[in-house]
């Protein structure tokens, strides 16, 4: 997984190296919890969906960007790709809020991996989201992590 070098978050958390997608969206951080990671991300001014709470674009790239990154086998240079993502929305989050993912990753064959998450705000749930990735293939596979 691709970790920023020197960039710490909060107590516990630790800044994943951005792409030029996620550098977009904001700092994601990740941390072990009970043997887990999980994956969070701080609600800014600029995720404001003109309510005062976080536009469920930023709630689902957010989710997206992580079980990608989950779904990658570390053993391998492999990547993969989203080939399904869908999400539903519980309740709505503020801004300055902290967003916490948890996620399942369910092997499906030697190519395709299902993710299931819930992303939770201060232990009451924002959003469920489930997903199927694929295995890309070798050519597209070259990537520095």
């Amino acid at each position: 997984m691709p970790v920023a070098r020197g960039a710490v978050g909060d107590e516990g958390w630790t800044a994943i190296r951005p792409s030029r997608f996620t550098g977009l969206i904001g700092e994601i951080r990740v941390s072990r919890k009970n043997g887990v990671n999980v994956y969070g991300i701080r609600v800014e001014d600029k995720h404001d969906n003109s309510t005062g709470r976080a536009h469920g674009g930023l709630v689902m790239a957010f989710c997206d960007e992580v079980m990608g990154l989950e779904a990658h086998d570390p053993n391998t240079k492999d990547i993969f790709f989203t080939v399904n993502f869908e999400c539903q929305f519980v309740s709505g989050a503020m801004i300055g809020d902290f967003l916490e993912v948890t996620l399942e990753r369910i092997e499906a064959g030697r190519s395709m991996v299902v993710m299931r998450g819930t992303c939770r705000s201060a232990g009451r749930v924002v959003a469920t989201c489930a997903g199927v990735w694929k295995r890309s293939s070798k050519k597209y596979a070259e990537k520095d992590w």
